[in-house]
């Protein structure tokens, strides 16, 4: 006796459906956008932040200073000087150079064995003692050698040593390296670089720094911002684009 058995029959496959996409409204554009831009922002904040610790971090000197680039100054006159710097202040409201540079330094190394003065002045008493001096001026520190750019201008000896002037607000001379510090004010302001005793010519490598107290502060409150705005644009494009 044969006893058939009727072949299994498969269960019905249930039928899925598959909402329709819905296509960006105009609003949603817009908060995407958004959210993009101030993503990009966050980082950028988060870089430069970085950045600035990281020069505050590697930057300065063993004094605390922050210093740029040494730069061989050289004349085969009586001095070298650098352009006028201007400093405002606005008694207003805060002291933007004691805000900002903090206290300013300067270094120089003499090449020559007639040591070196290394002063700074405003520019008006410095533009009459090197009035009809023979000198050098440095027009741009950073040329495309590599080293400054001077410019000469032919004159006698000055009338007075570098050392005997009265007007210097700071200055040092030696026969080793020298370094001054002066705490900016409102003015102008010319950094000057002499032999010791006044004589022909001069070089000495040349640096400048400053304190700028608030490099650190700086980047940290980058640093902190730049990661908020980047976690909280994160999560508001993180929703825009999984909405449904």
């Amino acid at each position: 006796m044969t006893v058939s058995v009727p072949p299994s029959v498969p269960p019905p496959v249930p039928e899925i459906h598959v909402a329709p996409r819905r296509p960006w409204g105009a609003g949603r554009v817009v908060a995407a956008v958004t959210a993009a831009i101030l993503l990009m922002l966050g980082v950028g904040m988060v870089v430069g932040g970085g950045a600035l610790r990281l020069a505050d971090a590697t930057l300065r000197n063993d004094d605390g200073f922050v210093m740029g680039s040494t730069h061989a100054w050289q004349s085969p006159g009586y001095a070298v000087q650098s352009e006028s710097a201007e400093i405002h202040t606005d008694s207003t409201s805060f002291d933007l150079p004691a805000r900002f540079l903090g206290t300013m330094t300067a270094t120089a190394d003499p090449a020559t064995p007639n040591g070196v003065f290394l002063g700074v002045a405003r520019t008006a008493d410095v533009e009459r003692y090197l009035a009809d001096v023979a000198h050098s001026t440095v027009l741009d520190p950073f040329s495309e050698d590599g080293g400054p750019t001077l410019t000469f201008v032919d004159g006698g000896s000055p009338d007075v040593p570098p050392t005997e002037a009265a007007f210097w607000a700071s200055s040092a001379s030696g026969r080793g390296p020298q370094s001054i510090t002066w705490e900016p004010e409102d003015g102008h302001w010319t950094l000057v670089v002499m032999n010791g005793e006044g004589t022909t010519p001069v070089s000495a490598d040349v640096a400048v720094g400053a304190e700028v107290p608030v490099l650190d502060t700086v980047g940290a409150v980058l640093l902190v911002v730049g990661l908020v705005i980047v976690g909280g644009s994160g999560i508001g494009l993180w929703l825009v684009v999984r909405q449904r």
